[in-house]
């Protein structure tokens, strides 16, 4: 008899952007939160452990959950969540400072703390206090440079517009022609209800560089828009479109933000239609299927008008290069001094609380499970 295994999704819920750390942890726990434990500790003392066991044993258990990956650090978790049950499992310490929703009824907040080498730690103080400053001066210099790459994108964008290239009628009907395709005849539209807008993140500046985790997210979507083009041929204004229609319609969707920009939306999904709409170009990337709608913005683009930029344009896209590369090294750098505190912090003894917490966590989410059997079993005997 074969055992039914738990399908994940993987996204980031904050990124390191040109704006800086944007955190949209608030939204980890969806749609509604029945238990969420909210995780506190230092470097190294295994909160990304629990999430990753806590993780393991639901999908075991035939549960779909949504890991949240570490955008400093892709292969560590920041967090899971189980949609369907209710239960949530977050890395609450700073940058992405998270309290526990309505303490002692849904949040519970769980500490993970080294007790027996406080006199080793007192002896390496000077060294946690300088490694801090190395780790926090090398997220300040990635955010730099992250910030002067998004100058350089942001200034290639606008000479779409100093040349009047961009068609945007033609972009206009374009609009019209997506949304016609995912909402007329549907019967989900609900007058008089906004729906609820879920912000995270697809993709990431990473210190491995750009990552994003597109194919679990689009895979199982029988219905998808493909929106391909250069920055600043309205790729994100197709998107925004949208999201807004979907919203207008009383649908809930996930917007995902741009892991640079932080602010644009890139793509959107719409669970309710099974149907996503997807910036898809560089450094986010997903090959369409057969029955994929794919729109090409440079459709829209009057290339003799820009042909006189055209010089300026290499230059900021050159800039843009420099610059992001930079910010990346500056992320490695940053998480190499942060391993660095992670091994001073780590001890055998956290083993136990780590082993503990899993053990606490699953037990909740087995009590959620024999509800949610006694439910489906009354709901049958009716």
């Amino acid at each position: 008899m074969s055992v039914r295994h738990g399908r994940a999704r993987h996204l980031f819920a904050s990124g390191n952007t040109g704006h800086g750390f944007r955190s949209y942890f608030e939204n980890v726990a969806w749609p509604e939160p029945r238990r969420v434990f909210v995780l506190k500790g230092g470097p190294g003392t295994g909160k990304s452990a629990v999430i990753r066991l806590v993780a393991d044993g639901l999908m075991e258990r035939g549960v779909a959950v949504e890991l949240f990956h570490c955008p400093s650090d892709p292969a560590s978790l920041d967090g899971v969540n189980a949609p369907d049950l209710g239960l949530a499992v977050v890395d609450g310490t700073p940058p992405h400072a998270v309290e526990p929703p309505l303490p002692g009824l849904v949040g519970r907040l769980l500490s993970l703390e080294a007790t027996a080498n406080r006199d080793l730690l007192a002896s390496r103080r000077d060294h946690i206090a300088a490694t801090g400053r190395r780790v926090r001066q090398r997220f300040h210099l990635a955010h730099r440079y992250l910030a002067l790459a998004l100058g350089a994108l942001q200034l290639y964008e606008d000479f779409y517009d100093h040349a009047g290239a961009l068609d945007r009628a033609a972009l206009d009907h374009s609009a019209h022609e997506i949304e016609a395709a995912l909402f007329e005849g549907q019967r989900l539209v609900r007058a008089g209800r906004r729906g609820r807008v879920r912000r995270l993140f697809a993709s990431a500046v990473t210190p491995d560089g750009p990552r994003h985790f597109l194919d679990s997210l689009l895979d199982p979507l029988p219905r998808r828009v493909f929106i391909r083009g250069n920055p600043g041929t309205g790729c994100a204004t197709l998107v925004e479109r949208v999201a807004e229609a979907a919203l207008r319609r009383g649908l809930d969707i996930e917007a995902y933000s741009c892991g640079l920009h932080g602010r644009r939306l890139d793509h959107v999904i719409i669970p309710e239609l099974g149907a996503a709409v997807v910036h898809n170009a560089y450094p986010h990337t997903y090959e369409p299927k057969a029955g994929d709608l794919v729109i090409d913005t440079a459709a829209f683009v009057d290339v003799d008008a820009l042909e006189r930029y055209r010089e300026e344009m290499e230059v900021a896209q050159a800039l843009f290069g420099q610059a992001f590369d930079q910010g990346i090294w500056y992320l490695r750098r940053a998480l190499m001094a942060h391993q660095e505190l992670e091994q001073v912090y780590a001890t055998p003894e956290l083993r136990t609380q780590v082993e503990a917490y899993t053990r606490e966590i699953l037990a909740e989410a087995d009590a959620l499970l024999e509800e949610q059997s006694r439910t489906r079993e009354g709901q049958r005997l009716a």
